[in-house]
């Protein structure tokens, strides 16, 4: 599904990412832990070709389609949740079927008509949440999407998440601080 080969990265002097390697196989699911500023985000955003790396590879088959679920939820204010996630689905037909799912998935069925101003923070990462899980990639990549829930709603999201990748026969990578979250979700842990 994904392999990296001595991926390198810094931002000017700042080496973050020193001679990485790795394989994700096909239905693997990846949690990346580490200190702060260790490069986590980094990798998901050089996995998804945001950024450049200063060295290495990253090899990814054609047939990848990447959902993304960015650190802060990177809604669009001047639309609905559902709105937000119709954005990414604009060549589906499936539409509405796949943004009443997510919605149900991550318990947001109520909020689909409100804008994310009127959403707590943990319903707006939840709304960033429902948003890959409707896309429908078969390469999640999640960095800290349970950080402003609570622990309750973290467990039950950590298997609603595994279960939606699994249905979709997908890999993930994950970013997380908890190891909780990587434990109920992940097959492996990296530590960066």
């Amino acid at each position: 599904m994904l392999e990296i080969q001595d991926l390198s990265f810094s931002y000017g002097k700042k080496k973050v990412l020193d001679h990485l390697s790795l394989t994700l196989q096909s239905g693997e699911i990846l949690a990346v832990m580490g200190a702060s500023g260790c490069g986590k985000s980094t990798l998901l955003n050089l996995i998804a070709g945001l950024r450049k790396p200063t060295a290495g590879r990253i090899l990814l088959p054609k047939e990848v389609r990447i959902s993304y679920a960015f650190q802060e939820p990177r809604l669009f204010p001047w639309l609905t949740v559902s709105e937000n996630l119709r954005a990414v689905l604009t060549d589906r037909e499936d539409a509405d079927h796949r943004i009443a799912h997510a919605l149900a998935a991550v318990s947001l069925s109520d909020a689909a008509e409100l804008y994310p101003d009127e959403l707590s923070g943990g319903m707006n990462s939840r709304a960033s949440l429902a948003r890959a899980i409707a896309y429908g990639g078969n390469l999640f990549l999640l960095d800290e999407p349970f950080a402003a829930l609570n622990e309750e709603l973290r467990a039950e999201l950590c298997q609603v998440l595994r279960r939606e990748i699994h249905a979709a026969n997908a890999s993930a990578i994950i970013v997380t601080h908890q190891l909780s979250d990587a434990e109920a979700l992940a097959d492996r842990i990296l530590k960066l």
